[in-house]
């Protein structure tokens, strides 16, 4: 994937090309990495751009439980705070995508839309960094209470995740200010800066973050294939961690492929970016989707609250003895009758 030079929205001409990215063929400077547009000989098609659409707002709907939940009236653990630093960052991408899929679908024009699809896609890029950083800190914190249950609820810093994910929300706006600075504020002089630095996202998505993720994923299926039965992590919370990382991996295999064939063999992207966008929109909607299947009860014929459902996701029920990091939730206030 080159670096975008610009921050065009609309369809750009061969000679509009050359001019953004002066020395480079045409056709391997059309793509960005997220943030950037593509510049490509037409817009995406109708179907796609409803369809981010579509899938944002379900997402939103989706992660605004998920917040709703875990910030209000609820004594979170630490894994409550990842989930909800995630839930934050998917919603902060699904609102993104779809801001700018009804810009690019609206009869809206002009410097605005051009602005506004700007800040869309600095967001977008600042909430996907953050969600792929979260989810390596989430797999180590449960291979670490798996390992050590005692250390893990007696010992460990009480505020650790919440200044692991303080961190991991820095560095997301430092890549992405780091980012916009080389693509788009320096302009065309800064092409060969805005590669280095999309290649820099790359490495740090695919190279450290994803195997930071699996590893400990790795890790705790050994645990759950080589112990005994009544010794094995418990089922719900270690479920919900795996799916979350496999969801991410299916998800990204698109964008993966993309940035593989440019960067090793300097093949234009056989994928157009929106595929890109609609496989991440499904990654960041789709977990809440994790948390009810995981949470659900299959001997409830009535439908649950989502907080039940979630409180009961989050429950661990492993080592006898063992703290649960289950969601605590608040009792509601009032007199009974």
């Amino acid at each position: 994937m080159a670096g975008n030079c610009s921050w065009e929205t609309q369809p750009t001409s061969k000679s509009k090309v050359q001019q953004l990215c002066p020395g480079a063929p045409p056709e391997l400077c059309g793509r960005g990495f997220l943030s950037m547009e593509q510049l490509s000989p037409g817009p995406p098609p109708a179907p796609a751009l409803y369809a981010a659409l579509l899938l944002g707002l379900l997402g939103l709907l989706g992660n605004a439980l998920v917040l709703r939940v875990l910030g209000c009236g609820a004594r979170r653990g630490p894994f409550a705070v990842y989930l909800l630093h995630l839930a934050g960052a998917d919603a902060t991408f699904l609102l993104s995508r779809a801001l700018a899929a009804a810009l690019s679908a609206g009869p809206v024009g002009g410097a605005p839309a051009a602005y506004l699809g700007a800040l869309c896609r600095l967001a977008g890029l600042c909430g996907l960094l953050a969600g792929v950083g979260l989810l390596p800190a989430l797999s180590a914190e449960r291979l670490a209470c798996v390992l050590w249950p005692g250390w893990f609820w007696r010992r460990r810093p009480a505020h650790l995740a919440a200044v692991a994910c303080g961190l991991l929300w820095a560095l997301a706006l430092l890549a992405t200010g780091l980012h916009h600075y080389f693509c788009a504020f320096l302009g065309p002089a800064g092409a060969a800066a805005c590669g280095r630095a999309d290649a820099g996202l790359g490495v740090l998505l695919f190279l450290v973050c994803c195997p930071l993720m699996v590893l400990p994923c790795l890790a705790l299926v050994l645990l759950a294939e080589c112990r005994a039965p009544r010794r094995r992590p418990s089922a719900k919370l270690t479920h919900v961690v795996l799916a979350l990382v496999a969801v991410f991996l299916v998800s990204s295999i698109y964008l993966g492929v993309d940035c593989f064939l440019f960067w090793v063999f300097h093949i234009p992207a056989p994928f157009p970016e929106y595929v890109t966008d609609l496989c991440l929109s499904l990654n960041a909607g789709a977990k809440p989707v994790v948390y009810f299947l995981a949470g659900r009860d299959r001997s409830q014929r009535l439908w649950e609250p989502f907080r039940v459902v979630l409180q009961r996701a989050l429950r661990d029920g492993g080592e006898p003895g063992e703290p649960g990091e289950a969601l605590e939730m608040q009792a509601p206030r009032g007199n009974s009758a």
